[in-house]
């Protein structure tokens, strides 16, 4: 009995030290990403536990960052990159650096009037509120903020709306499909 127990206890430490050594390794500051040309962050180096963790802060295929880490499940804009935001987020940057960020808002604006993606249209309302609020109106920004929200529940409640449609339609053809039984 004294030889299982002691069996136990060595194996329960084994256990607690490996554990203790991997959240001693994720909490170590790493190098930041190495950038490419485009100023875009590179994909991390694929290692062993990538495909077991799923999310592309460990190289793996995934939505967002691996178990367990922050943001774990965020929706948001970390999935492929639409080429009209990445767009954007230059034209931003561009405009910043040159000083001349009162020209934003038109710039939003207009994509808002030529864009019908709502991934777009949220990211254009959202950057759009961002600059309105920096100078402290944030009663605009709240109003542009507001407005995207309407937009997307109204979006929300078409989709939910066909979606109804659709169920009800099939069932209907299921329901005339099946031959009565037959005593």
């Amino acid at each position: 009995m004294q030889r299982k127990t002691l069996l136990a206890t060595v194996l329960v430490l084994a256990v607690i030290g490996a554990a203790s050594l991997v959240i001693a390794q994720d909490g170590a500051p790493s190098a930041p990403p190495a950038k490419n040309a485009a100023g875009k962050t590179e994909p991390m180096a694929h290692d062993g536990m990538a495909d077991f963790m799923g999310g592309p802060d460990f190289g793996g295929p995934g939505p967002g960052p691996g178990f367990g880490r922050p943001g774990f499940g965020r929706m948001g804009f970390d999935a492929p990159e639409s080429p009209v935001i990445g767009d954007l987020t230059a034209l931003e940057r561009l405009y910043r650096e040159s000083g001349r960020t009162k020209e934003l808002p038109a710039l939003y604006n207009d994509v808002l009037s030529k864009s019908q993606d709502p991934r777009v249209r949220t990211y254009a309302y959202h950057q759009l509120a961002r600059v309105q609020s920096a100078p402290a109106n944030t009663d605009q920004a709240i109003a542009t903020l507001r407005k995207s929200l309407d937009e997307n529940l109204s979006n929300e409640a078409k989709k939910r709306a066909e979606l109804d449609k659709m169920r009800s339609d099939w069932e209907q053809r299921h329901s005339q499909a099946k031959p009565a039984p037959q005593s």
